[in-house]
């Protein structure tokens, strides 16, 4: 049995409160509301992370050192 590849993906300014099913932690915005903190990294299969690249609420995250 061969393990799922799971790459990191940085959630970007226009995520909402779930990503690929999973829930964002938030972050008080200026006017104090929460909002999806944005720079979390999620770790995704290619499949989960399809849709999300597409409409732009994540974006691959840089490997450490690169």
């Amino acid at each position: 049995m061969s393990a799922i590849e799971r790459k990191p993906y940085k959630v970007t300014d226009k995520a909402g409160f779930w990503v690929a099913g999973q829930k964002i932690p938030t972050d008080k915005g200026e006017d104090d509301l929460p909002k999806p903190r944005v720079g979390y990294v999620l770790h995704l299969t290619a499949d989960e992370a399809k849709h999300e690249l597409a409409a732009g609420v994540i974006e691959p995250d840089a490997p450490a050192g690169a």
